[in-house]
C-alpha cells in the first residue's frame, strides 16, 4: 500500500489493520517547470508588502487564522496586504471576521483565479502563508516552493513532512496568530531571509518533488515489492 505522506500511512495502517511493513509513503510531486515560469507579458514586479494565500475556503484551511495575524502584522509593517484567494463554504463567515476583527483594509478576497493568474500572483508575493489547521499533504506548499515565493506553513499533518530537516519555510503552530505574524514579519523585514527561503525551496522541490524523483522512489517500491515476492517463494 502506498500513501502520499506518512501521516496518511500511519492513519491506513491503523484503520485497515495493516502490517507496517507493508505500506510506504511516496509523497506526490509537481511540474515545477510551469510553476516556475514566468507568465508572458505579465507585470510580476515583486510587491515586497503581499502576502498571498489560497485554496479552498474552509474552516480547516485557517484562514481566519491568517486574518487575525495580519492584524498583528500591521503594528510592524503598515504597508503589508493580503491576499487570501479561493472559493468555498466559509467564505461568508470568512468574510465576517475580518470586517469582525478590523483588517478588511488589509485583505482582499478575490475569490476564484486562473492558474496563470494565481502563478503571477505566487511571483509577486514577498510571502506565500498555508495557515491549514490540519493538512494530510498539501501540494499548494510544492506550487508555492516551485514558484520561488518565501514560505510559512502550519506545522500540522503532511505539511510539515515536506519541509521537515530542510530549511526551505517558516513554520508555526497550527492555529497560533503570534506565531504566524513573527513568520511574515521576519520574512517582510530581513530580504537575506526571504531569498534564503526561495533559493532553499526550489531545490527542494528539484531534489525531492519533481516527477523524475517522485518516479525514482515509486521504482523503488516496486523493486522492494518483487524483491520480498522472489524471497517469499
Amino acid at each position: 500500500v502506498i500513501t502520499i505522506s506518512k501521516i496518511l500511512g500511519r492513519q491506513v495502517t491503523s484503520d485497515f489493520e495493516l502490517d507496517p511493513a507493508a505500506v510506504r509513503s511516496v509523497r506526490g510531486g509537481i511540474d515545477q517547470t510551469w510553476w516556475a515560469a514566468p507568465q508572458p507579458d505579465s507585470d510580476e514586479r515583486p510587491d515586497e508588502n503581499l502576502v498571498f494565500a489560497w485554496g479552498r475556503i474552509q474552516y480547516e484551511k485557517g484562514f481566519h487564522v491568517l486574518a487575525a495575524a495580519m492584524a498583528e502584522v500591521r503594528s510592524a509593517h503598515p504597508s503589508a496586504h493580503c491576499v487570501i484567494a479561493g472559493r468555498g463554504s466559509y467564505l461568508a463567515e470568512l468574510q465576517s471576521q475580518i470586517d469582525v476583527i478590523g483588517v478588511s483594509d488589509l485583505i482582499e478576497l478575490p475569490g476564484y483565479i486562473s492558474d496563470t493568474e494565481l502563478r503571477a500572483t505566487l511571483h509577486r508575493s514577498a510571502c506565500v502563508v498555508i495557515p491549514s489547521l490540519y493538512e494530510p499533504f498539501g501540494v499548494i506548499a510544492l506550487e508555492a516552493l516551485a514558484g520561488g515565493s518565501p514560505l510559512v506553513i502550519a506545522k500540522t499533518g503532511g505539511l510539515s513532512e515536506i519541509v521537515e530537516g530542510t530549511e526551505a519555510a517558516l513554520t508555526f503552530e497550527p492555529g497560533n496568530t503570534t506565531q504566524l505574524a513573527e513568520c511574515i514579519n521576519a520574512v517582510l523585514r530581513d530580504r537575506n531571509l526571504a531569498h534564503s527561503l526561495s533559493q532553499n525551496g526550489r531545490a527542494l522541490i528539484e531534489e525531492s518533488y519533481s516527477w523524475p524523483a517522485i518516479a525514482g522512489r515509486m521504482m523503488d517500491c516496486y523493486l522492494d515489492a518483487l524483491g520480498s515476492s522472489e524471497a517469499n517463494r
